[in-house]
């Protein structure tokens, strides 16, 4: 755990804590992982995911040429379901992802697939220092169930409809814990699978009573006066973050090594470059214009967001995936064990950080 600019955040530069779910990689090839093809053609990576604000780090390393210095041309795909992310991966579909970590993922292990996780792509951490909560998923209700205090709050809510993004969604973790922290439980509400982006309508016409919702949806619901804000979800995570959502490799990518390490290095460039407007103000203007246009957000909602957490050194802690898989477990959603050790792939964000160097904040 390193602190830093007055807060605590887990950015070790080490390799046995990052990033979670299936092994196999070939050895480092030779040469610099960041410079372009030497054919000078550009490679294309089909990369899949939910293409929200926590997709930032990809969205600026394309806006910024990062990816194509790399000698890379990223193809986006919109897909809302974490079961079809997997399986486009270990079909080739798919050669990169964003998906949250749920049953799936350890279901994926067990199987073996030949998914990896290689890195972070949405960091949630509760407030700390100097700096509020690191939060893109948080808890609206419609404003005649909103009390100013949470308790209150989900009393008020017993027996409604309570939005998750899907049933197997990491959202039910984190939920079950900030629930039981206030004495509720998942039954003393209708727990409803409604995705992200069809969150703000079903509010807003009445089929939900309230919601765990992802930015930008989140600010775009508070600021049409549909949703009053209840939680940033975050008061039971560990105090120095978990990640929530991975960055995955394909089977096939995987096969491409010099590929795939170029790809990872022009992302962790991006998540830099996103944490340096977001949380310290360097160009943000400039920033927060790509991320908006690339949600299909207006600049304002962008600009007044609660920005998603994105990890610049891509650290997983594999304390917090057990803790998953056994949350997975415990409540029917998971019928086998893997080892989360075996599931650790930290080759690529490993050979991106001794390139890169550990991240720094912007000098003030």
């Amino acid at each position: 755990m390193t602190e830093r600019y007055g807060v605590m955040f887990r950015f070790p530069v080490r390799a046995t804590t990052a990033v979670a779910v299936l092994s196999l990689l070939a050895a480092c090839g030779g040469g610099s992982s960041s410079g372009s093809s030497s054919s000078g053609e550009l490679r294309e990576v089909t990369f899949g995911s939910q293409q929200v604000a926590a997709d930032a780090g990809l969205f600026i390393a394309d806006s910024l040429g990062y990816f194509r210095d790399a000698g890379i041309e990223v193809t986006f795909e919109r897909m809302n379901d974490a079961s079809a992310i997997t399986n486009s991966l270990a079909t080739g579909h798919l050669d990169v992802a964003g998906a949250t970590v749920t049953p799936g993922t350890f279901q994926a292990g067990a199987k073996n697939l030949g998914i990896k996780i290689v890195g972070d792509k949405n960091f949630m951490a509760p407030p700390r220092a100097a700096l509020p909560a690191m939060s893109g998923t948080r808890m609206a209700a419609r404003p005649e169930f909103d009390k100013g205090d949470l308790r209150a709050t989900f009393e008020a809510l017993r027996g409604r409809k309570l939005a998750i993004h899907s049933e197997l969604s990491i959202q039910v973790v984190y939920l079950d814990m900030l629930l039981k922290k206030y004495g509720f439980s998942r039954s003393d509400f209708e727990i409803t699978p409604v995705l992200s982006p069809n969150q703000t309508a079903a509010l807003q016409n009445g089929a939900i009573d309230a919601a765990v919702m992802q930015e930008p949806y989140f600010s775009q619901a508070i600021a049409r006066g549909i949703v009053k804000p209840v939680s940033d979800m975050t008061e039971e995570l560990p105090p120095t973050g978990v990640s929530t959502t991975a960055l995955l490799f394909g089977k096939q990518f995987l096969q491409d090594r010099d590929t795939a390490q170029r790809f990872m290095n022009a992302y962790v460039r991006g998540v830099r470059t996103y944490n340096d407007a977001m949380f310290f103000g360097k160009d943000k203007d400039r920033i927060v214009a790509i991320v908006a246009d690339a949600v299909g957000a207006p600049v304002e909602d962008i600009a007044t967001t609660n920005p998603a957490g994105l990890d610049p050194d891509q650290v997983i802690d594999q304390d917090w995936l057990n803790t998953c898989q056994e949350f997975y477990r415990a409540n029917g959603m998971l019928d086998v064990q893997v080892d989360v050790a075996d599931l650790v792939d930290t080759s690529f964000r490993d050979a991106a950080i001794k390139e890169l160097g550990p991240y720094e904040p912007p000098a003030a």
